[in-house]
């Protein structure tokens, strides 16, 4: 009996020593990896974080993991297509977690994006919309693109929609005004000119408007006035905005053209529109992303 209960407690004994040692080994490992990411050895990096989640099914570092070999193959390898492989394998795991599904579903989309994955990509920005005690600023960010990703599929009603829910939803004084402006300009791409009109009215009398935000909805607004030969408005408008808008020599461009157009009466608006054409200017310098914040 007593050699019986020796077995036992060297049985339990081996146990708790081969639970306590892998966990040492399975932190170098995990460490080694890291520095070995820090350092720019990918390859060995990669091999330490597989080994880590091969080895450890219940490890509280798999999320950590997980993420280097996201880093690994989108940022560094630029393997957009195997990121988003990783990224579901990610959402499968940590999916249950509220505080962390929300994100990955939304960086999933991201990576959908760079694939020309349109579709999946509203899909999970969708699916991300649904998950509670999201902040606001996280929510703007997922509307934001949710919207942009309407527009590149040509589904403006939504695209218009979706803008129109975010200005309407959000506290952020910025966020507003680029979703009208952006709303605004996708009306103009189904020649919506009247409601995008009113719209951008609206934008350049509201208070808090960023400068630049407000340099291109006045920009779009003489646009629109061009359009409906209304050149005297225009000119007016891009008078305010010489030295606001990212592109001052768009401004004075499109005011000697526009000038010409008054004296003439129109009569030369196929050439120099002709001429126009090859100097589009989309009120962008060359240091703005075309994010809020940097997600519109």
């Amino acid at each position: 009996m007593r050699q019986w209960f020796i077995l036992i407690f060297v049985s339990l004994f081996l146990m708790v020593q081969g639970c306590e040692k892998p966990a040492d080994d399975n932190f170098k490992v995990i460490e080694k990896a890291r520095k070995n990411f820090i350092s720019g050895f990918y390859v060995d990096s990669e091999k330490g974080f597989e080994r880590y989640l091969q080895d450890n099914p219940q490890g509280k570092y798999r999320f950590e993991a997980w993420n280097y070999l996201v880093k690994i193959d989108s940022e560094v390898r630029h393997d957009s297509e195997r990121g988003a492989s990783l990224l579901e394998a990610m959402y499968l795991e940590f999916g249950h977690k509220n505080d962390l599904a929300a994100d990955l579903k939304g960086k999933l989309a991201e990576m959908y994006i760079r694939n020309g994955q349109y579709k999946l990509a509203v899909e999970a920005l969708e699916k991300s919309l649904e998950f509670p005690d999201q902040s606001s600023e996280q929510l703007d960010s997922t509307r934001t693109l949710l919207a942009k990703t309407f527009r590149d599929l040509r589904n403006y009603d939504l695209a218009i929609y979706t803008y129109n829910d975010l200005a309407g939803s959000t506290d952020d004084s910025k966020i507003k005004a680029k979703a009208l402006y952006e709303m605004a300009q996708t009306l103009t791409l189904i020649q919506a000119w009247e409601r995008a009109e009113s719209e951008l009215n609206k934008l350049i009398v509201m208070d808090n408007v960023p400068e630049n935000i407000h340099a291109k909805a006045t920009f779009l607004l003489a646009d629109i006035h061009e359009q409906k030969h209304e050149f005297k408005e225009a000119i007016e408008l891009l008078n305010r905005i010489v030295d606001t808008y990212p592109n001052p020599q768009a401004v004075q461009y499109k005011l000697e053209y526009l000038k010409k157009l008054e004296l003439s009466g129109g009569k030369e608006i196929k050439e120099v529109k002709d001429r126009n054409i090859k100097v589009k200017d989309t009120g962008n310098d060359e240091n703005e992303s075309d994010d809020f914040g940097g997600a519109i």
